[in-house]
């Protein structure tokens, strides 16, 4: 108990210090925030994907509305930045119920091709509402958070505001997961028949889980906005989607730490593909192709040595069955 007390603490400081480190850098300090909002974004797919089963290409649509209605509400209206975050998640789980009560019926590629439509429509609605939302000319001049008379107008102070943030919705994804409705939720993942036959009401556990997924997605796209202060439909397009998923698979579904991996190795590892242009796609595509033949269960699979010993260990039984075969 004292260890993972000290474990903890030793976590903490370690965040808390970070920034400190990259004082005169703050284009780096860009990309750790830039960091944290995809951790958010991810975890909230990993919610719909990792836990319940239900695949999406198309939660580059949540992270747009998120963003746009943010920003608008903001600018337009003069709403507290705050709230205008939680309005715009709060918008952003009202269309997920919308396209999950159909959707919760769906499976595999068909629910793919659902969720790829809604990513679609939300691209061209942003795309071409110039009243609203400036088509391809995008939103400028985005205002920053503020508590009272204090504003996370600096990356570093925008760094602090969202370690908050991600930490309280960390602990509530994970008491989520450890309570009934997670349980239940994982079920419906498992086998939804079995789950169907036990009492676990499937098409309910479906549309909560895109609910919750949506939430975080579209909190993470209000954050962004926030944070770069700029924003235009070029950002959500399906590609938006694809990262997303990548990151996922990357740091490995259904676990705690695994889309916080995902995310920040992702996040970090663009930067040193800016270079390829165009050809980005391609290295997501590979990772992707590497990650599900290789190491399905992603980086957190790698990263614990307990299951890196496991998996050396049974290479080396059957290499030696073979030997005495």
């Amino acid at each position: 108990m004292i260890q993972k007390k000290m474990k903890y603490i030793i976590v903490t400081v370690f965040l808390l210090a970070l920034p400190l480190v990259f004082i005169g850098n703050s284009y780096f300090l860009l990309l750790l925030c830039t960091g944290m909002i995809y951790v958010i974004a991810v975890s909230g797919l990993d919610l719909l994907f990792g836990y319940s089963g239900q695949i999406s290409l198309g939660h580059a649509g949540f992270f747009a509305i998120g963003a746009y209605t943010s920003a608008i509400l903001s600018i337009k209206l003069g709403i507290p930045v705050v709230f205008s975050m939680l309005f715009a998640a709060g918008l952003a789980t009202m269309f997920a119920v919308l396209i999950a009560l159909p959707a919760a019926r769906l499976v595999h590629h068909f629910l793919a091709l659902i969720t790829i439509s809604f990513g679609e429509i939300v691209y061209l609605f942003v795309s071409h509402a110039d009243p609203l939302t400036n088509g391809f000319s995008g939103i400028g001049f985005i205002p920053s958070p503020s508590l009272g008379f204090f504003v996370f107008d600096t990356n570093m102070k925008y760094y602090y505001f969202l370690l908050v943030i991600v930490a309280v919705l960390l602990m509530f994804k994970n008491r989520i997961i450890k309570s009934r409705t997670g349980r239940a939720i994982i079920a419906v993942r498992e086998n939804i028949y079995a789950s169907d036959g036990i009492g676990v009401n499937v098409k309910n556990y479906k549309i909560l889980s895109f609910a919750l997924s949506s939430f975080y997605t579209g909190l993470a796209g209000a954050l962004y906005a926030h944070l770069i202060g700029f924003i235009s439909p070029e950002s959500f397009t399906l590609n938006q989607s694809i990262i997303f998923l990548t990151m996922l698979l990357l740091g490995g579904m259904g676990n705690f730490y695994g889309p916080i991996i995902g995310a920040l190795v992702l996040t970090l590892g663009t930067e040193y593909l800016q270079v390829l242009g165009n050809y980005q796609m391609l290295v997501y595509g590979t990772i992707l192709l590497l990650i599900v033949v290789f190491i399905p269960s992603g980086l957190i699979h790698v990263v614990n040595l307990r299951n890196l010993r496991k998996i050396l260990h049974k290479r080396t039984t059957a290499e030696e069955n073979d030997d005495n075969a």
